[in-house]
This record gives structure tokens, sequence and C-alpha cells, in this order.
């Protein structure tokens, strides 16, 4: 398994939180697909962290995976 990193998307709405988990497992079975992970890979990066910041009253969506393979996601979701 790749060393993993850690991005961290603040939400203010639980909508918000369903889309971007979506995306995220879209992007996810993409990579699966197209062989760029493996399917222990493609599980472990499928969980995803969520925590709730009192101070800034929103929830924070922590997501795992390799720093290429978050920096593409991010790419694919915020342009």
């Amino acid at each position: 398994m790749k060393p993993t990193k850690i991005i961290t998307i603040g939400i203010k709405e639980l909508a918000h939180q369903k889309v971007i988990l979506a995306a995220w497992y879209n992007f996810l079975k993409e990579s699966f697909d197209a062989k760029k992970l493996n399917s222990d890979e493609f599980t472990e990066y499928l969980k995803a962290n969520v925590m709730y910041d009192l101070d800034k009253d929103q929830i924070e969506l922590m997501l795992s995976g390799p720093e290429p393979l978050l920096e593409d996601f991010k790419k694919s979701i915020f342009g």
C-alpha cells in the first residue's frame, strides 16, 4: 500500500457531505477500474472520517490516500 496523506474538507450542510462522499466513491471506483488502485487500497481509501468542529460550526470530512490521488480528486471536484 502506498503512503497515505489526509485532506480535510469543511462542510456546512449535510447535503454537501453526501455530494462529496458520492464524488469520492465514484472517483475511487474509476481509479480502481483503471487499475490505478488494487482492491485493498480501494477498500481502505473508502473509509472517511467525519469530525464536527464546534468553533467553525461545521463538519470536517477527512479523506485519505496517496498524495497524487488526493490531488487528482481535488482537481476533479474544485477545479
